[in-house]
């Protein structure tokens, strides 16, 4: 037992007691490391050299005789082997450990972790406790669900677009002398003309229709759809879901063919219901097909809108929504993407159930391009509306060719006559923003008005009535 300052009695644990010694390490002489001397403690010399002539050993580690060839000539040369000696001090005492003192102060009235403890808090404050954890856990995976959604988000803005805005086209100042570059025309000649180009459907893309469920333009599908080059390509009867899929009926066997008990009659039948079938189509769709038909589609989003548009305008829905897109629009045809939005969900009436705002901003910041905040009109009608076919195009630019004047413009009031149908005419007059043709009769027309004009009035009516 021990006393503290105040008199009272400590008990100190047994295995502290045999580790403390009355002396220290300099009680013994300095030669105290392994290899490196026999530490015999000062006060046991004599005792300790008694033992060793009595019996030839000591209380060390038992000597043995090295081999001490050579030093007897050279006293500065080491024995091979050294000599073994031990501590006396961990052979009397054992080794030493780590010991951690502490104050008295400390140790009264401190808790032995060993022993079973006095319950402190009860099951209430246990349960509140659990809950504030849980708690701030969710609350913490929430954070990070949002600093991880912030992270992963994509940026469709490129760095010119972020830092530099475009330039008013009616301020900036031209070129005085406008140079021309006929590289093109060394190269390639003179440029062809388009419309033999229109007449092959093979460059059709409804833009409308899912990527995946629609044939690209490739040479070889533009070849396959032209009467003077299909016999260059090379393609088994289109049967298939594309027109290059292959058909394998005509080198099966005859025991194998199945479409038919005569093959030769059943490969005539085959050839006779192509005749029949087009080739050049598209599965169409606004969504993939099978397993990825629930991934958001642009397709189906545009349709929705597309949809949307003819049921509270009717024939001419874009038309009317290009003459409110125009009432927001600068001079140069931009419109804030606020107000186009605006547009969208006050105008038309569309939903949050049935277009969301994220897919929506996706697709509009998609189309901004030139200004920060800001799209073109034409812009956002041409991505959402359905593409005009390249037949219907040809007949109208072929409409046009007849109406232009040597300036290269069209007068209105001169296809306005041509018209014979009373409400076709209207709604032509309507679609330029009039209600009487005597104040649209001079308005001029462009080759890209007129085509635009179609464009708008082929996705809810027939303009064969227009262009005849």
């Amino acid at each position: 037992l021990k006393r503290s300052s105040s008199q009272r009695p400590i008990r100190v644990p047994l295995k502290k007691r045999l580790r403390m010694a009355h002396f220290s390490d300099d009680a013994y002489n300095t030669q105290l490391q392994p290899d490196a001397g026999a530490g015999t403690l000062i006060g046991n010399w004599f005792e300790e050299r008694v033992l060793r002539d009595s019996s030839g050993e000591g209380r060390t580690v038992p000597q043995r005789h090295l081999p001490r060839s050579g030093l007897l000539k050279d006293w500065t040369k080491l024995p091979s082997v050294p000599r073994k000696g031990d501590n006396t001090f961990d052979r009397v005492y054992g080794p030493k450990e780590g010991q951690e003192w502490e104050a008295a102060s400390k140790i009264i009235g401190k808790v032995d972790n060993s022993t079973p403890s006095i319950m402190r808090e009860g099951p209430l404050t246990n349960a509140m406790k659990s809950a504030h954890y849980e708690g701030a856990e969710t609350d913490v995976q929430y954070e990070d669900r949002i600093v991880e959604e912030v992270h992963h988000e994509r940026y469709f803005e490129t760095t010119t677009g972020a830092t530099h805005q475009k330039p008013d086209y009616t301020v900036a100042e031209k070129a005085t002398h406008g140079s021309k570059n006929y590289a093109q025309e060394i190269r390639c000649g003179p440029a062809p003309d388009v419309m033999p180009a229109l007449e092959n459907e093979g460059l059709d893309v409804p833009f409308h229709a899912h990527y995946s469920r629609v044939e690209q333009v490739t040479n070889t599908r533009m070849f396959l759809v032209d009467p003077e080059f299909r016999g260059n390509v090379k393609a088994s009867a289109a049967t298939g879901v594309g027109p290059f899929h292959r058909n394998a009926q005509f080198t099966k066997g005859c025991d194998k063919f199945i479409l038919a008990i005569h093959k030769d009659e059943g490969l005539n039948t085959m050839y006779e219901n192509l005749k029949q079938s087009q080739p050049m189509r598209h599965l169409g769709g606004e969504r993939a097909a099978d397993h990825f038909a629930e991934i958001p589609s642009l397709a189906a989003l545009k349709g929705v809108i597309h949809r949307k548009v003819h049921e509270v305008w009717g024939p001419l829905g874009y038309v009317s929504l290009r003459r409110l897109l125009c009432e927001f629009c600068d001079h140069e045809g931009f419109i804030r993407k606020a107000d186009l939005v605006a547009v969208l969900r006050e105008q038309l009436a569309l939903s949050e159930e049935e277009v969301e705002s994220k897919p929506l901003d996706v697709w509009l910041n998609q189309l901004i391009t030139m200004k920060k905040e800001e799209l073109k009109a034409s812009t956002f009608l041409t991505s959402l509306r359905p593409a005009l076919p390249q037949k219907e195009k040809r007949r109208v630019l072929t409409a046009f060719k007849l109406l232009q004047g040597p300036s290269g413009v069209a007068r209105l009031g001169d296809w306005l006559q041509r018209l014979d149908n009373g409400d076709v005419k209207q709604t032509v007059v309507m679609a330029f923003g009039a209600e009487d043709e005597e104040t649209v009769a001079n308005t001029a027309v462009t080759e890209q008005v007129f085509l635009e004009l179609f464009s708008d009035l082929a996705p809810f009516m027939d303009i064969s009535s227009l262009i005849e």
